[in-house]
């Protein structure tokens, strides 16, 4: 009927797929290969690293609080 406003999906133009980005799926970025030759460090210190060093503050600061007293 002509007065019938239904709407028609076959009137319109097919739409595309829309192109895929995988940066929508990939939560983590990820080095690239390296070769097994490279001793070359990693960009941050190692957490036992750290640890070593948050341990030792009180035995430093002890031994310079001893050392101004004598």
């Amino acid at each position: 009927m002509p007065g019938c406003r239904k709407f028609d999906a076959a009137s319109l133009p097919p739409t595309l797929p829309r192109r895929v980005e995988l940066q929508r799926y990939v939560r983590h970025v990820r080095r690239g290969p390296r070769p097994a030759n490279d001793n070359r460090r990693n960009l941050a210190p190692s957490t036992w690293y750290w640890a070593v060093i948050v341990g030792a503050m009180p035995t430093l600061g002890l031994l310079v609080a001893l050392s101004a007293l004598l």
